[in-house]
């Protein structure tokens, strides 16, 4: 798990939110890896959809408190334009992340989010 995101969710005890977040994770290193690798692989396309599924059914009560995040985080100084894990979590197939640059820059935005979100939660208790 992203050691930022890890060290908020210890501060925070919502088994929700962290499975959310781990799934999140998993999402991001197989975005990662099929860009990197320039192919997809029946395994990874079996993850993405196991995860696409769980972050798919958790998003909807998320939506509204990470979007005030995710609209303030920038990709090479521009505000991103659209919600970066809709971006993602929309795909029909992994296989849409092979070679795709578009996909790659909404990670950075979801992750200062959800980290923004986890800090908010933080300072709230």
């Amino acid at each position: 798990m992203n050691p930022v995101t890890h060290g908020l969710l210890q501060q925070l005890n919502d088994p929700q939110l962290t499975a959310f977040a781990t799934d999140w994770d998993a999402v991001t290193e197989l975005v990662i890896e099929i860009y990197q690798q320039k192919s997809l692989t029946v395994e990874q396309q079996a993850r993405f959809f196991e995860a696409q599924e769980r972050l798919q059914a958790a998003y909807p009560a998320l939506a509204a408190e990470l979007e005030p995040h995710w609209r303030t985080a920038r990709v090479k100084g521009e505000l991103v334009v659209g919600d970066p894990f809709l971006a993602v979590l929309s795909k029909p197939s992994a296989k849409e992340f092979v070679e795709n640059w578009d996909a790659m820059r909404t990670l950075p935005a979801a992750r200062e989010a959800l980290n923004m979100l986890l800090m908010a939660r933080i300072a709230a208790k």
